[in-house]
């Protein structure tokens, strides 16, 4: 919880940093949340001769300012080659769950089932109709001889 507040803080001050155009991009409401959310007794401070990227931050921190970007400052052009980059890590990590979760255990257990079947002996059911649905085709037989 004291991380978010932290990682807020942080995105605010640095938003802060924006020039104008930049700043004006983003929407006020997402900014009031921002500022919302501080955390009222951490501090922190940029420094001026680091890049934004070398700047010590929380993980937090930068996905915010990652969503941010994606969202309200990136070009069309960057927006694209963004959501491409999120799809092939969402696809990369589905295969690592597939491969990790592996459904071999299910197919095991299937083709477990499928021997014990197999093992025990099969009873052939007879199909009996229920005694309403034989009245019933013994006088259909009737009507329909005569």
């Amino acid at each position: 919880m004291n991380n978010r507040k932290n990682a807020y803080t942080e995105v605010y001050t640095i938003l802060q940093e924006l020039n104008e155009e930049e700043y004006n991009k983003i929407p006020l409401e997402v900014i009031e949340a921002i500022k919302l959310n501080i955390n009222e007794e951490y501090e922190y401070e940029l420094d001026d001769e680091l890049e934004l990227k070398e700047q010590p931050m929380l993980p937090e921190t930068k996905a915010i300012l990652f969503n941010l970007f994606r969202d309200y400052l990136a070009t069309p052009e960057q927006k694209i080659k963004i959501i491409r980059m999120q799809n092939e890590e969402r696809q990369k990590n589905e295969l690592k769950k597939q491969q990790k979760y592996s459904t071999e255990i299910f197919a095991n257990r299937q083709k477990e089932n499928i021997v014990k079947q197999n093992n025990n002996e099969t009873q052939i059911i007879e199909y009996k109709e229920n005694l309403f649905r034989r009245i019933l085709n013994r006088i259909k037989k009737f009507f329909i001889k005569h």
